[in-house]
């Protein structure tokens, strides 16, 4: 009890570091996603727009099937990366802010716990590291149909 007699009421809440709520974000199920040699494409098939991903975005894409959070995410670039990990941090959780404006991903739960390690395969040398960059493409797909042989394939028209 608190003084005077009155019951406190602790709130706990998971928390980053630095006392900001951590956001967990997952893939939005209506959204489709290649990779290509060169970057990755995603297409919204709620809204029909279509989007490109350079390599960090692609990186942080493939990511969030294991973890939705931008610290996970930013300590696995630091890994891939030549990149600090503040700067990791700030880059991923301003992409998933841009992804969830664009409604390409949701709010959900996090397939990891905070400090999860990921594997990251031999050591390689760290590939330089940009900002990911979302590019919406202005003009949607008039058509998408799904495939008859895999309703998961959506078909641009």
């Amino acid at each position: 009890p608190a003084a005077g007699g009155a019951p406190t009421r602790t709130r706990h809440r998971n928390v980053r570091e630095r006392g900001e709520p951590r956001v967990a974000w997952t893939t939005n199920p209506e959204v489709v996603y290649t990779e290509l040699e060169d970057g990755g494409v995603l297409l919204n098939l709620e809204t029909k727009l279509y989007y490109g991903l350079d390599e960090v975005g692609v990186a942080i894409w493939n990511l969030l099937e294991d973890t939705g959070d931008a610290q996970t995410i930013a300590k696995v670039l630091v890994s891939r990366f030549d990149v600090d990990e503040d700067r990791a941090r700030d880059a991923a959780s301003r992409f998933l802010d841009q992804l969830a404006r664009e409604r390409l991903v949701v709010t959900g739960e996090s397939a990891s716990s905070p400090g999860a390690s990921f594997e990251t395969g031999p050591e390689t040398p760290k590939r330089p590291f940009a900002d990911p960059e979302l590019i919406r493409h202005d003009e949607p797909l008039h058509e998408v149909t799904l495939s008859p042989f895999d309703p998961q394939l959506p078909l641009a028209e």
